[in-house]
């Protein structure tokens, strides 16, 4: 190794060593031992802890689990150890830090590869890097625990930075590090970011396909393209496991399928359009990657005893002890837009506004339109509904587009670009090639046209917006309860009102004195007052400063806990200590004390009839829209739903109380009623007695034949081994009967053998199994072994292996050849 290779080496690494002291410095209470709270995260707990706890008890992986929504298939959530070698790299790339600074240092790690290849000085990689890592939108999503997004926002800039390099002819460094990158963005399992990426994806490929066109150079795009296919190849191969049963599993799901039921709100598999835009950006609130503070920071707020709310209550008659303990509860909306709630707004810090702004008037190369175009693409995605036309019809013809949803999520796609935009005008700035009377134009034009979007939004828009909400109807009704009085209520929203368009003025002239600071030094490099790097160093700093005093809104001292805070959040109330001593192997529980189907704490302790989960089987969707909310009790009883969970009127502390009528695990019907269609099956539902009749769709009637199902006094199906792989039943009766187990209809994998014979399972009461049972005793099996999970992991653990080979004999070759396939750093 020469010196220079050295020098090289050791930069990078002092890259790495700033990366990790910046996370640890920023989740410095994980070194104290404390862990960051993430409300998802304490929901994925309670979703998975079932399976956890069948695993490290027999050593089994669970391919079901009966914790959620009845039942539904434990891969979507858990999926036991790891077989792919892919799991080893994604700790490597995080150093093994812990949660939540292994996602910081990931995504700077990442962006700052992009930049390396792209070839920008030293220390603009580095601001890149910080700038991309802070981005509001990663850290918020941090806090609130989506943690396989936030891991694959942090290989969306390496997997472009892999195909860079193949294009640039560096054929095998380059397809190397995009098939070990894409495997690692695949691996994360956050299907929409992976969409996303692949749009990037397009717009670049795009972009190298007008310039190789132009330069005559079509074969090398062709055979770049081709490499780089096989190594997509490669890199889906190791995450098969996932994917397959995925693509399995989704078929069944709101997500890639159709309700049995006629509908018209979709008009075709996927989401609904309505469900599927919710969290749609305003054109107006795209303004926070400028301002974050444009309409609010989020629907769960902070207020200071300075705040216009507290003087407000304090006007109202509140004690001044009790007004700031009200206004420091981090419960008052200072969000106004269009979104049902938002835990924060997507800021890209308003120094990399400025620089974008400046890229556009400075950079000559063409390749920067398709950074632009991809940033407004996904601008114009992320507006949903507020830009229907559109949007709908892309969800309704995009391919694959409809089975997502939050539309918001589309603005990790302009955090890359104006990142990169940015550090690209720096580039420019300090490249020489343009004069610098150009440069100092450029640089003026970008100034006033984003000082004056400053001034513009934030300091006139402090007097002109109303700053009202479609929320502030339902805010005021809450104030009106918790005020007793309507009048009191409006004094309190126009305070709250006035806190908000605080909010926003006091960011404008935040924002003002940062773009000063950094036009300042920018300017002084043009006139030649200072070198390229003071000016880098102080734009490191500002940058740093202004994302990381935003984030601290979000995550501070206050977002991590001590691990028994955090043991005691699950820790079960008297009622659920009620229903634990029930020894019962096998019944379900509904917590009506908050709403069930957007809760899987409850799961943690119980086998629940809700959860949380945006992809849940059609068939319990329809039964929760259809039935359940309704308060249908013999639907409730055909589940096995032994205990109901709720507030006590006197004391509004939960109590359990136990429901007789639940039918068991198992049980003899008396008769059959046949429903012509989907439709005649969930509306017999609606009046019925789930213990002596069935009902049944006519397309299942062949398997079972025309017989009238007996059932004797003594009759009966006791469950004798409960697993989440299997359960085991015994049954007695005199004639040919038929019985409904309370267990969820799943065709993709769930087998019933009688007496070790297969026999069909048939769906009754629309979502549950039943079965044709021959009269006499038997014994009967269902046994959950799907061949997509058996085989994907084998897919996985071989080719996982595979690919590290491959492209660890393939970087060899490179080396060894001199062919010089390494990387621009």
């Amino acid at each position: 190794m020469n010196k220079h290779q050295m020098n090289t080496l050791l930069r990078h690494l002092a890259a790495v060593a700033i990366f990790a002291a910046l996370a640890l410095l920023f989740c410095s209470p994980v070194l104290d031992g404390k862990a960051l709270f993430q409300s998802d995260m304490m929901h994925h707990k309670g979703m998975q802890q079932e399976a956890l706890n069948y695993y490290n008890t027999t050593g089994e992986i669970p391919m079901w689990t009966n914790s959620m929504f009845g039942g539904m298939p434990t891969y979507v959530i858990f999926t036991g150890p790891p077989v792919s070698a892919v799991w080893y790299l994604n700790k490597l790339f995080t150093l093994w830090l812990p949660n939540p600074a292994d996602m910081l240092f990931v995504n700077m790690l990442g962006m700052y590869l992009l930049l390396s290849i792209l070839d920008f000085r030293y220390w603009i990689r580095i601001l890149g890097a910080v700038a991309y890592g802070f981005a509001t939108f990663s850290v918020v999503s941090m806090e609130t625990g989506h943690i396989t997004k936030v891991m694959a926002m942090a290989y969306m800039a390496p997997v472009l930075a892999g195909i860079i390099l193949t294009y640039r002819g560096k054929w095998i460094a380059g397809a190397c590090l995009t098939a070990i990158t894409t495997s690692l963005l695949v691996y994360n399992n956050h299907l929409q970011i992976t969409y996303y990426t692949l749009i990037m994806v397009m717009g670049l490929a795009i972009s190298s396909f007008v310039t190789a066109l132009r330069a005559k150079q079509l074969p090398s795009f062709f055979k770049a393209s081709a490499l780089l296919a096989v190594a997509a190849v490669l890199a889906i191969l190791p995450n098969m496991d996932n994917l397959m049963v995925l693509k399995e599993y989704t078929r069944y799901t709101i997500r890639g399928s159709e309700s049995e039921l006629t509908r018209t709100q979709q008009d075709k598999a996927g989401l609904d359009v309505a469900y599927a835009f919710q969290w749609s950006y305003g054109p107006g609130e795209t303004f926070t990657m400028l301002l974050p503070g444009v309409v609010g920071n989020s629907t769960s707020e902070k207020l200071s005893a300075r705040s216009h709310t507290y003087k407000a209550l304090t006007s109202l008659g509140v004690p001044a002890v009790q007004a700031e303990q009200a206004v420091n509860s981090g419960r008052w909306p200072l969000y106004w837009a269009g979104q049902p709630m938002t835990a924060g707004p997507v800021y890209v810090g308003v120094i990399i506004c400025l620089l974008t702004v400046l890229s556009l008037l400075i950079i000559r190369s063409p390749h920067k339109w398709w950074w632009v175009a991809v940033a407004g693409f996904a601008i114009l995605l992320s507006w949903g509904y507020n830009f229907a036309p559109f949007n709908n019809f892309l969800f309704y013809h995009l391919p694959l587009y409809n089975k997502f949803r939050a539309p918001t999520m589309a603005l990790a796609i302009p955090q890359v670009s104006f990142v990169v935009l940015a550090c690209w005008a720096l580039q420019e700035l300090m490249s020489g090639k343009q004069s610098k009377a150009q440069l100092m134009q450029g640089l003026q034009k970008a100034t006033v046209i984003t000082g004056g979007l400053v001034v513009g939004i934030a300091i006139f828009g402090s007097f002109i917006f109303s700053f009202s909400g479609p929320n502030d109807a339902s805010i005021l009704q809450q104030y009106t309860q918790m005020m007793g009085s309507k009048d009191a209520a409006n004094t309190l929203m126009a305070a709250l009102k006035k806190d908000r368009s605080s909010l926003l003025l006091r960011d404008g002239f935040r924002a003002l004195i940062l773009l000063s600071i950094a036009y300042g030094v920018m300017w002084a490099y043009l006139k030649d007052k200072l070198k390229a790097l003071p000016v880098l160093l102080v734009l490191v700093a500002v940058v740093s400063f202004d994302l990381i005093q935003v984030d601290r809104h979000y995550m501070n001292e206050e977002s991590f806990w001590q691990p028994d805070q955090l043991a005691s959040y699950m820790a079960p109330t008297a009622a659920d200590e009620q229903i634990l001593q029930d020894k019962t192997p096998y019944f379900r529980v509904l917590n009506a004390t908050t709403n069930p189907f957007l809760d899987a704490n409850t799961s943690y302790l119980h086998k629940s009839i809700g959860g949380q989960s945006p992809a849940k089987l059609w068939i319990y969707q329809d039964l929760i829209e259809h039935q359940i909310s309704k308060n249908n009790r013999d639907v409730l009883d055909m589940l096995n739903t032994r205990y109901i969970i709720s507030p006590d009127p006197a004391t509004g502390q939960p109590v359990a109380q136990l429901n007789p009528q639940a039918l068991g695990n198992a049980w003899f019907v008396k008769g059959i009623h046949w429903a012509v269609n989907a439709n005649a099956e969930m509306s017999a539902m609606d009046h019925f007695n789930p213990a002596d009749t069935v009902i049944i769709d006519r397309r299942f009637q062949s398997a079972i034949g025309a017989f009238t199902p007996a059932k004797d006094s003594s009759a009966g199906i006791t469950l004798t081994k409960y697993g989440l792989n299997d359960l085991h039943f015994t049954s007695q009766n005199t004639g040919d009967g038929f019985a409904v187990f309370s267990d969820i209809y799943y065709p993709a994998g769930w087998r019933a053998y009688i007496d070790h014979q297969e026999t069909d399972i048939i769906r009754v009461n629309y979502a549950l199994r039943g079965l044709k049972i021959p009269a006499g005793k038997h014994d009967i099996v269902f046994e959950f072994r799907p061949k997509t999970f058996i085989v994907g992991r084998k897919i996985a653990a071989v080719s996982s292996w595979v690919l590290i080979g491959l492209v660890a004999g393939g970087l060899l070759w490179a080396g060894i050849t001199g062919r010089k396939q390494g990387l621009h750093l």
